[in-house]
């Protein structure tokens, strides 16, 4: 009888030795648990806030596209004393980049939260900004300039002082017609352009002359779907063997791109009313 009582004991023992052993942490609702299991009674994370039908807080990572729909996206989302934005900028390299963080730290003794619930928006630059900046002192043929000029003959400003867009097609053209012909010279004018005379190869005594014109003004959007901003640009020049190779030199397109970031930034701000930081929130 008593090899029975111990025999019925040890196998209760090592049954129970058998099951897992689950310890549950100290979290609402028991989310969270932590089991033992043998042989190796190795500690295991099981996490059913997954199983629930809904999570308990908001988390996640959205990139937004426009400005709109990142003003938006924070309005729908915005926490009181909580929703922080961020911006970055090199207007030198001509990058802008803003970062929302809607559970951000609150100014107070107990105000930690987990920073997780982010929205990103790059604004993207205007197709008339990428062209006129990627071809900014990129030498140039005379037919090669002229065309170019030509495409974007829309994006000319009109500005007292500076040549209008009929002034600088006729330029382009002058340009196509002089192309065969050997440049002579060239004469500052007292407007600041330049006059240049062009000679038949093989007739020196024909002459032709034409105007250049030594600044012209711009009128472009730096960011897609954005106001216009204008910049200035100077041409340039120079002769090889007797033929004109030309480029242009944006003025200060980081002013420019500086300008249109903090127009970008007061709308982004009238229109949230968020806490609002230049530089990194280093997540």
């Amino acid at each position: 009888m008593e090899q029975n009582v111990i025999t019925e004991v040890v196998n209760t023992i090592v049954a129970a030795l058998q099951k897992p052993v689950e310890v549950i942490s100290d979290m609402d609702d028991h989310d969270i648990k932590r089991v033992a299991l043998p042989p190796g009674w190795i500690l295991q994370e099981r996490d059913d806030i997954k199983l629930k039908a809904i999570p308990q807080r908001k988390t996640g990572q959205v990139i937004l596209n426009d400005a709109e729909s990142f003003i938006d996206y924070i309005n729908r989302h915005k926490l009181d004393n909580s929703t922080t934005l961020y911006c970055q900028t090199n207007y030198e390299k001509g990058d802008v980049n803003f970062i929302v963080v809607f559970n951000d730290h609150i100014g107070m003794a107990t105000g930690q939260q987990w920073r997780d619930h982010l929205a990103s928006f790059e604004p993207g630059k205007s197709i008339e900004w990428e062209r006129w900046a990627k071809n900014d002192r990129e030498v140039m043929t005379q037919r090669e300039f002229a065309l170019f000029i030509e495409d974007n003959l829309r994006d000319i400003a009109t500005v007292e002082g500076m040549p209008t867009g009929q002034q600088l097609l006729e330029m382009a053209l002058s340009f196509e017609a002089n192309q065969d012909m050997r440049f002579k010279s060239a004469i500052r004018l007292q407007n600041g352009g330049v006059q240049m005379s062009f000679v038949q190869d093989d007739d020196s005594a024909t002459l032709a002359k034409m105007q250049l014109f030594d600044k012209i003004s711009i009128g472009i959007p730096v960011f897609w779907n954005g106001d216009a901003y204008r910049i200035d640009a100077r041409l340039r020049y120079r002769a090889r063997d007797s033929k004109l190779v030309f480029w242009y030199e944006l003025i200060r397109p980081d002013k420019v791109i500086e300008d249109a970031t903090k127009v970008l930034i007061n709308t982004i701000k009238e229109k949230t009313e968020v806490f609002f930081y230049f530089g990194d929130p280093s997540l």
